[in-house]
């Protein structure tokens, strides 16, 4: 028998369309709440950093190895940042313009 959970857990949604609008609302984002980050792929092409008040955070994308078609997105957090932070990964095709990572508090 499968027990449901008795709290559904809350989640929120962070739609960017550039860089300066990822640091401010990924910066503000609750860490301790799970997040769904969309923003435009080109984002993630060079390896800019975000930072927030926690550390820098490390902005990239590579290839994936096991489907050359797709790439792996990343927005990973400070090894050495104090009390929670965010850890956002995602995958998506080359050719995709929009991304969408799914970020968990670490």
């Amino acid at each position: 028998m499968l027990a449901a959970p008795s709290v559904a857990q809350r989640a929120s949604i962070i739609e960017v369309r550039d860089h300066a609008e990822l640091q401010d609302k990924f910066c503000a984002a609750d860490p301790n709440v799970e997040h769904v980050l969309a923003a435009p792929a080109k984002l993630f092409v060079d390896a800019r950093q975000v930072i927030c008040d926690s550390g820098p955070y490390k902005l990239y994308r590579i290839v994936n190895a096991q489907d050359t078609d797709d790439f792996d997105y990343f927005l990973d957090p400070p090894f050495y940042a104090n009390g929670k932070r965010l850890g956002c990964d995602g995958k998506a095709g080359r050719s995709m313009h929009v991304v969408a990572l799914n970020c968990r508090p670490l």
